[in-house]
């Protein structure tokens, strides 16, 4: 039958108003905690990174865009030598750092990397070199039985000794598959779909359900693959369980997932380093859904958390770009890794938050895809400035009340350069947390000063437990004497039980991180030990004195019915200078104690002191540093070195100092940290080598207040003034002593001569 002109209009223009009406209603729908799981696919083709127009842009750039070239050759450098070398596709059966594991790994990076030189150059041998890769995976993977040399005590993969390298396998080649599909005949996309990726998919997501389901960076890569792999087959129901759980019911899945591990600063539960690794799936998945299903508006999910992520981890660094090492970190990863390469380039294309160029022009390369081409073209016209670290408080918990990190930095007077204090008292952190609640550690621009240990391993090295976590990663690196805290009887906090830790979280009491002259942080501690309550307060201060570098008042104060040890030990880096007490080198070393981490501990020396406060000065690479602490006459010091039962040298040979306290019910530390004066060995000079310190006074504590007064040497004084108790920012408060009034508003004072 032949159609009217007015019959078409009026069928264009009932599905326009249809369409209209589907829309309000999609609009209603988002407005609700959880995105409907009705939302269908886009009737496309599916694209995940790179759209045609894109690569067309892209083409056209790389002849003015430096950053482009350079990120698009090094892809098209390595797809050349793959193909030179050949395809290899082993049979699995070593562990990490194992050569069929570590081939499995650069297969589907140099898969990846072909996809990205077919899509610029639509060379062909680019694509039948991951049309052939995938051929050969498809033979094989069908018939695999579990990996011969699985974790012990985490899911195995297939082609993988744990599930979740199968996952990021997933992750990576169905991104090269999708860059490719498009020349790949119908016959072949049959069976690599059919034999690879829907095979992948099941055992993931079906036979590997409990991983699937679970709320932890291994889950994320999980449904990130599933969930991408769906939208490139046009699976909906595979994309529905990526984001929504097996049982698409909203309790698991991607949606989830960003519920429950990140707070409302975008702080990721397990810490910066893992944070790293699991914002890569996150923002790729996220950038996939945005491209497929926009009308999720991912990027506005939990207002813009996940825009919020990608900065927080950020401003988990040092000034070297190294993630700050807590929990069960590796010192050696920075945010100039791959993640976060895509990660802030996503993160950039999505919300243009222009404090993102700075650590793309760090990274010197882009994603070649359109986010890394929006950065690009931004970095043209970019004039080159430092990433900004900012002092923050970064509460940890879905609801941001499970404890939190406070980054205390003030300027040191020098040119990009601040004394950052990191104050640790979040959760535990899952099962990559560490017994460290009330920690701290400390950097002086680029140098590391009071170290976090970090996790005790060699990654994918065979010859460490087959790049394993070390046995000494429970028996020191998560223990409490390997932190900067107070550890109560030599024994670690919670009794190293992490379901214990996981059920009850440090407090913060009051916080003022505004000022860039004096920063000050109080939190507490009430569930690590039983019967023992213990409150730190932090304190970074920039001298009046224009000469001498900020310094940290540390007041840790504990209280208990019964008597106890109380070991406060500090994990300090460099040589030691001088000692203002009087101190007995053992002769045949024995270790510290018998568990807990003091087994690993050498002692050193012991000291006591007749004076009222001991120094311990040190130096660090050109600077020193002194730790100057509140004592008495019972007062124990210990020198330690780490190394003891370490019968593989799996530890490295650091050094602490620890200030004991015997048989106390109440406890007050007080400790003034300062760096000063510096060494040139070139022109061997030394200026103010020594602490400024003259006098450290605990004027007065009980359970509502603590007041404490620093003296320096040219007669500057300090007192600090701390509410224990009904912390209000308003209140009034007022303490008498001997004949002396002290009177301030709200939750501390300091008053300075």
């Amino acid at each position: 039958m032949i159609q009217s002109p007015l019959y078409t209009i009026r069928l264009r223009l009932g599905t326009l108003c249809l369409t209209l009406i589907l829309s309000v209603l999609s609009f209603g729908c988002n407005k609700k905690e959880h995105p409907e799981v009705k939302t269908e696919i886009k009737n496309q083709k599916p694209t995940l990174l790179l759209s045609t127009s894109e690569a067309n842009e892209i083409k056209k750039l790389l002849s003015t865009n430096d950053v482009l070239k350079v990120s698009f050759e090094q892809h098209k450098e390595k797809a050349d030598k793959a193909i030179l070398n050949g395809i290899e596709v082993p049979t699995p059966k070593d562990p990490g750092g194992g050569y069929t594991h570590e081939k499995h790994k650069r297969n589907y990076g140099e898969m990846y990397a072909a996809g990205i030189a077919y899509t610029i150059t639509e060379d062909t041998k680019y694509s039948k070199f991951v049309t052939n890769m995938l051929l050969a995976y498809a033979k094989m993977y069908p018939n695999l039985p579990l990996h011969p040399k699985s974790k012990e005590n985490h899911p195995a993969g297939k082609l993988f000794w744990q599930g979740l390298n199968e996952s990021v396998w997933l992750v990576n080649s169905i991104q090269a598959y999708n860059l490719v599909s498009d020349v790949i005949s119908k016959e072949d996309k049959t069976i690599i779909e059919d034999n690879v990726f829907k095979k992948v998919a099941e055992f993931i997501s079906v036979d590997s359900k409990k991983t699937f389901n679970k709320i932890h960076n291994h889950g994320t890569w999980a449904v990130a693959g599933v969930g991408m792999t769906g939208y490139v087959l046009k699976d909906q129901d595979m994309v529905d369980r990526a984001l929504y759980g097996s049982n698409k019911d909203k309790e698991t899945g991607f949606l989830k997932q960003i519920d429950m591990l990140f707070s409302p600063e975008g702080y990721y539960s397990e810490g910066p380093y893992y944070q790293r690794y699991a914002m890569m799936p996150f923002m790729l998945f996220a950038q996939a859904i945005q491209i497929n299903q926009p009308d999720l508006k991912i990027f506005e999910y939990r207002d813009q958390l996940l825009g919020k992520a990608v900065t927080t981890v950020l401003q988990l660094t040092d000034e070297n770009g190294a993630f700050f090492p807590f929990n069960d970190a590796l010192k050696e990863k920075n945010y100039l890794t791959s993640e976060l390469i895509f990660a802030s380039n996503i993160a950039y294309a999505y919300y243009k938050d222009n404090s993102l160029l700075p650590i793309a022009l760090a990274h010197k390369k882009v994603s070649i895809s359109g986010a890394g081409l929006e950065v690009a073209k931004a970095l043209q016209s970019f004039k080159p400035k430092p990433y900004e670290k900012k002092p923050l408080l970064i509460t940890d918990g879905k609801d941001g009340n499970d404890g939190a990190l406070a980054l205390l930095r003030i300027s040191n007077g020098k040119k990009d350069k601040k004394l950052t204090t990191v104050f640790k008292f979040a959760s535990q952190g899952m099962g990559h947390g560490h017994f460290d609640r009330l920690s701290l550690f400390l950097y002086d621009g680029k140098q590391e000063i009071l170290q976090d240990y970090g996790a005790a391993r060699f990654l994918n090295v065979e010859s460490k437990q087959g790049g394993r976590y070390l046995p000494e990663n429970k028996t020191w690196a998560k223990q409490t004497i390997a932190h900067n805290t107070v550890t109560v009887d030599e024994t670690s906090q919670f009794g190293a039980n992490v379901k214990a830790s996981s059920k009850v979280n440090p407090q913060l009491l009051f916080s003022n991180l505004k000022d860039t002259n004096f920063q000050i942080v109080s939190a507490k501690e009430e569930n690590a030990y039983e019967g023992v309550k213990m409150q730190r307060t932090l304190t970074l201060i920039k001298s009046q004195t224009t000469e001498r570098p900020p310094f940290i008042i540390d007041v840790y104060a504990i209280k208990s019915k019964e008597t106890h040890q109380y070991d406060l030990n500090f994990m300090y880096q460099g040589q030691v200078m001088e000692a203002n007490f009087e101190y007995a080198k053992e002769h045949t070393l024995s270790p510290l104690g018998v568990k807990n981490g003091y087994q690993h501990l050498w002692k050193l020396a012991e000291g006591k002191s007749g004076n009222n406060f001991a120094t311990l000065t040190w130096l660090n690479q050109n600077s020193f540093y002194s730790i100057s602490s509140l004592i008495n006459t019972e007062s124990k010091m210990f020198f330690s070195r780490l190394g003891a039962n370490d019968p593989n040298f799996n530890l490295r040979n650091d050094s602490s100092y620890m200030l004991r306290e015997d048989d106390k019910k109440d406890h007050v530390f007080v400790n003034i940290i300062e760096p000063h004066g510096n060494f040139d060995p070139k022109l061997e000079s030394v200026q103010n080598p020594h602490s400024d310190v003259k006098n450290i006074q605990l004027i007065f504590s009980d359970d509502d207040y603590t007041i404490v007064k620093v003296t320096f040497k040219n007669n500057e004084n300090y007192t600090l003034m701390i509410v224990n108790q009904e912390h209000d920012p308003h209140k009034q408060h007022k303490v008498a002593i001997d004949n002396q009034e002290y009177q301030w508003t709200g939750n501390y004072n300091l008053k300075t001569n």
